[in-house]
């Protein structure tokens, strides 16, 4: 298991509309895990997470095609930017 493989993983997915088809039917990490250790890749939800929140940092606006439109539609998977926005709001309401 390895950011390395989530890495490749991630790079593949951005190319190839036939792979992100393939977990469109994924509803859970387990499900999602079994598609990609299918196909040869071999990492956690973690170090996925890890991955796309490390990549999303500086990224101020995303193209509505590729990876990221697809990761925004994967229903399990939690945000970076939607964990700092709720952030924000907490201390601006706490302010």
């Amino acid at each position: 298991m390895s950011v390395e493989s989530a890495t490749r993983f991630l790079t593949v997915a951005a190319q190839d509309h036939i792979i992100r088809e393939k977990f469109s039917a994924a509803n859970s990490p387990e499900e999602f895990l079994k598609i990609s250790n299918q196909l040869g890749y071999c990492f956690t939800i973690a170090e996925l997470k890890q991955l796309i929140r490390e990549s999303s940092q500086d990224v101020g606006v995303r193209r509505s095609t590729g990876v990221w439109k697809w990761l925004r539609n994967v229903n399990w998977l939690e945000r970076a930017n939607e964990t700092s926005r709720d952030e924000g709001e907490q201390e601006v309401a706490e302010a």
